[in-house]
């Protein structure tokens, strides 16, 4: 999540501008490169800070949030290297599928979690097996939604690929962040709009404090939602 203080001020579609996308921002050709992109410095800290306290402290969320064992499959939406992956496996010996827009984190994701639980691929990939009939048992998105250009769409996708009573965590900025040709520009889509019309929300979890900067509790939110029963 780009710090603001180091930035351009994000820009909303009310200026008339015309940014064009560009995802090749997180294109990164080692795991180091690839770390700082995924976790930004932000006011007071650095990649490295954060991804020693936020990884912990997320995966241990999710185990709480998701349940997974041995025999779930978990869908991680914006994978990046698979950090959050690789936590997991680590951990509860799940299935994870990755999903990065991105060849070069895909390529990176494999190498890093290094299990032959774990698969990457693109979200038109995704869109592919959700089509012929894939469905998880769990997913979840970590600072991803924020940047994607239609999140409408990937959400939807997220939707389509849960099993009934399936949940979703998110962790997400409250505003967005998208990278273009014009710096990282604020659109003014409402993710956490989007994902209310698709999901019903079990918890409400902001980050404690300790785990992240001051800065991001207050411009991020997390949270975990559920597959509405009358849907499936």
């Amino acid at each position: 999540m780009p710090d603001e203080r180091d930035s351009a001020p994000p820009r909303t579609q009310s200026e008339k501008i015309r940014p064009t996308y560009r995802p090749e921002i997180f294109a990164k050709r080692n795991i180091e490169e690839a770390k700082s992109i995924i976790l930004t410095p932000e006011r007071g800290t650095s990649t490295e800070e954060r991804w020693a306290k936020e990884t912990p402290y997320l995966a241990e969320e999710l185990v709480r949030s998701l349940a997974p064992t041995e025999s779930s499959v978990l869908l991680d939406y914006g994978c990046g290297i698979g950090r959050l992956a690789k936590e997991l496996i680590e951990r509860t010996g799940c299935t994870v599928l990755g999903i990065d827009i991105r060849l070069e984190m895909r390529v990176l994701a494999n190498s890093y979690v290094d299990s032959e639980r774990f698969l990457a691929t693109s979200p038109e990939g995704l869109a592919a097996m959700a089509h012929h009939g894939l469905r998880v048992d769990h997913a979840y998105t970590v600072w991803v939604l924020q940047h994607c250009l239609r999140p409408a769409e990937d959400i939807a996708l997220l939707y389509a690929c849960l099993r009934p009573g399936g949940r979703c965590y998110v962790t997400n900025g409250h505003t967005r962040c998208v990278p273009t040709d014009k710096g990282w520009v604020n659109d003014g889509a409402d993710v956490a709009k989007l994902l209310a019309s698709r999901f019903e929300m079990l918890e409400d979890r902001p980050f404690p404090e300790g785990v992240t900067t001051e800065h991001l509790r207050r411009h991020a939110f997390c949270r975990l939602y559920e597959v509405r029963s009358d849907d499936r």
